[in-house]
């Protein structure tokens, strides 16, 4: 293991939290049962993704790992609008399901790799 926390890493954690804000205010927003189970399924969804880029702040990652990290922020800011702008739920979770399956092959990588 690194001794010092991986900025990119960091990055991800920071910008998944941040997507786990936004589905709170659009969970407040909304009085339908069904959306709110939905959009709770969604925030736990990724809040296990966020605790595992956590657990992950300590390791080395290569320079080809730390682009498709650049690229999973970017893509995850995209997520973050869409949640904003979309107005059917089921919208939102294809988006959020898409890009979860991104973030998932990233960080098995990571634990992969020998730190």
């Amino acid at each position: 293991m690194n001794e010092t926390m991986n900025t990119q890493i960091w990055k991800l954690h920071k910008s998944l939290g941040k997507t786990v804000q936004n589905l709170s205010k659009r969970l407040g927003k909304t009085s339908d049962l069904e959306e709110a189970e939905a959009i709770l399924r969604e925030i736990e969804e990724v809040n296990f993704r966020t605790t595992m880029a956590g657990r992950l702040l300590f390791r080395r990652t290569t320079e080809h790992l730390n682009k498709r990290i650049d690229d999973l922020v970017d893509a995850n800011a995209k997520v973050d609008d869409e949640i904003k702008k979309l107005e059917k739920t089921k919208d939102i979770v294809k988006s959020i399901s898409t890009f979860l399956g991104k973030v998932d092959f990233v960080l098995d990588k990571i634990k992969l790799l020998v730190g």
